[in-house]
């Protein structure tokens, strides 16, 4: 699983590149070695991961998370002239925010929380790899001891994020059911801050690698930490998809998980549904227009319910991907209403039809 990524070479002969050769070969370090290629984020965007594994791969990059504005503030102490200061500073309110509750890491931990884990539990970093642990860690002192212009190319993976952010955010909706967009709103600000940062270190690089031997040391920056993240990949993998050899001292299964709740039972016995569930059509149930009625109709087996146009409304976006706070998320954007109070609404609608056993999660 380990990838070979060696250093650009170090011929001393090799021509001085333009600004817009560098930029070019910095986007194929990315294009070839960026960690949207390891095999381990092909099956978590794709769904073949289970919750477990997915719950790996976010305890595990939170220490990642953790440690970014902890890099930002090495590098910051660093920078000789005030105004790179406080363009820099700006990474570090990204991750933590300007008060508490608020920040990049805090939304990570959200994510952590919106799969199961107990934030303590992840605050306290126990259950991470120690691959996981000696990358990022080696990373952190890349950047506080190799020159400035090696640590900020290093960050230069962010030109490749918005797309892995993409590709990750709209796999993970549509496979797994206990993943929500809230869930995964640390992505939001990150299709936003990544080029922003991303613009700056690029032209900080392409302006200060005067030198066949600085472009050099800025591509092998980069290198460094496409192999910090992929790294880190390859733990994941190792440890819980294949062979599954999971080290004594990280997160077994089940372990810093918070307690889950029996589901709430309606009256009649269905299982009550709440925001956060994801509805669909019991086999044998489906929504259709009767023409000799001139409306729409829900036909279950030797059963027919009439719908309404508010109930066309809503389980047309009844699909098994969706959640119920998706649905109602998307019906305030079509029809300029309040979210949470569709939500409301939609919720008694749906519990009614679950009661009828023509609805389930």
């Amino acid at each position: 699983m380990n990838a070979a990524f060696p250093t650009p070479g170090a011929d001393e002969t090799q021509r001085l590149l333009s600004p817009e050769e560098l930029e070019a070969a910095l986007r194929d370090i990315g294009a070839r070695r960026y960690h949207n290629l390891h095999p381990f984020h092909r099956l978590l965007h794709d769904g073949k991961l289970s919750k477990d594994q997915v719950r790996a791969w976010a305890l595990n990059r939170y220490y990642y998370q953790a440690m970014i504005p902890v890099k930002d503030a090495a590098l910051l102490a660093r920078l000789p002239d005030a105004s790179l200061r406080r363009i820099w500073r700006q990474r570090i309110v990204d991750h933590d925010g300007d008060h508490e509750g608020d920040g990049g890491i805090e939304r990570w931990l959200k994510l952590a929380e919106g799969v199961g884990f107990a934030r303590d539990y992840v605050l306290s970093t126990k259950g991470i790899l120690s691959a996981t642990r000696f990358s990022v860690d080696a990373y952190v002192h890349f950047v506080s001891e190799r020159s400035l212009l090696e640590a900020i190319a290093s960050s230069l993976t962010e030109m490749f994020s918005p797309t892995i952010i993409s590709e990750r955010v709209a796999g993970m909706l549509k496979n797994y059911d206990f993943i929500t967009k809230e869930t995964l709103a640390y992505f939001d600000k990150r299709l936003t801050q990544a080029p922003r940062d991303a613009d700056f270190a690029l032209d900080y690089v392409k302006r200060h690698a005067t030198t066949p031997e600085l472009q050099r040391a800025a591509m092998g920056a980069l290198t460094f930490k496409c192999t910090v993240l992929w790294t880190q990949l390859d733990a994941l993998y190792f440890a819980y998809v294949a062979p599954g050899m999971i080290p004594p001292d990280a997160w077994q299964p089940g372990e810093g998980l918070v307690q889950e709740t029996a589901p709430v039972r309606a009256p009649g016995g269905a299982v009550k549904l709440v925001a956060g569930d994801v509805p669909r059509l019991p086999r044998g149930v489906r929504m259709r227009f009767d023409q000799a009625r001139d409306k729409h109709v829900l036909l279950a087996p030797e059963r027919t319910f009439d719908l309404d146009d508010n109930a066309v409304a809503v389980l047309s976006l009844v699909d098994g991907q969706r959640s119920v706070t998706r649905i109602a998320e998307q019906l305030a954007e079509t029809y300029a209403a309040d979210a949470k109070v569709i939500e409301t609404d939609i919720l008694v609608m749906l519990n009614d039809l679950a009661e009828k056993r023509v609805l389930e999660r």
